[in-house]
């Protein structure tokens, strides 16, 4: 299996497994980390989260999330 993600500058800093799942940290040229998941679907064909669902950026620790919903995207932010 060979997961193309990187773009110029990226760098991986670590991938670990949990069940049938590769979870793939990703360092951006901008400073911020990504964490891809690569899982396994019902055919054990490999599918990428094409969106990280997990993003480390520089901040002032608070957390933001984006919930699609049936009236348009919700942005949630917590500290």
């Amino acid at each position: 299996m060979t997961v193309k993600i990187l773009k110029e500058g990226d760098q991986v800093i670590n991938v670990w497994q949990i069940d049938s799942s590769y979870f793939i940290a990703v360092k951006q040229q901008s400073g911020d980390v990504c964490v891809y998941c690569v899982t396994l679907d019902e055919e054990k064909k490999p599918r990428l989260s094409r969106n990280s669902p997990l993003t480390i950026a520089f901040g002032e620790g608070e957390i933001e999330s984006i919930f699609t919903t049936e009236t348009g995207d919700v942005k949630v932010i917590t500290d």
